[in-house]
C-alpha cells in the first residue's frame, strides 16, 4: 500500500464541521471513483491541525489520481478550507502491517 500524508491548519473562518461535509462531498464524488482509492483518514493533531492520510492500492493508482485532480467537483471548495502555507506532504510505502 501506498500513503499520503498531508498535514494542514483550516482556513480562517473554516470550522471543522465544515472540513468534514466537504471532504465527504470529495469522497463520494471523486475519490471513490479513482482506481485504487483504498481510504481517506482525517485526524486532529494536538496542536490542533489536522494530518490526512489517504491510503492508496499502490504508488501509481496514486500518481495517476493526481492528473485527474482538474476533474473534482467543487473543488474550489475543497481548498478553501486550507489555511494558505500551511500545507505539507510527505508520503509512505508500506512494507509490512502487523
Amino acid at each position: 500500500m501506498y500513503k499520503d500524508l498531508i498535514t494542514y491548519e483550516l482556513a480562517e473562518n473554516i470550522s471543522e464541521e465544515q472540513l468534514l461535509k466537504v471532504a465527504g462531498q470529495i469522497v463520494n464524488d471523486w475519490m471513490k471513483k479513482q482506481p485504487g482509492f483504498i481510504s481517506w483518514e482525517i485526524n486532529l493533531n494536538s496542536n490542533g491541525s489536522y494530518t490526512d492520510i489517504v491510503t492508496w492500492e499502490s504508488k501509481e493508482t496514486a500518481k495517476a489520481s493526481e492528473k485527474d485532480m482538474v476533474n473534482i467537483p467543487n473543488a474550489g471548495d475543497w481548498f478553501a478550507c486550507y489555511k494558505k502555507g500551511s500545507i505539507s506532504s510527505q508520503n509512505l510505502t508500506s512494507l509490512v502491517i502487523f
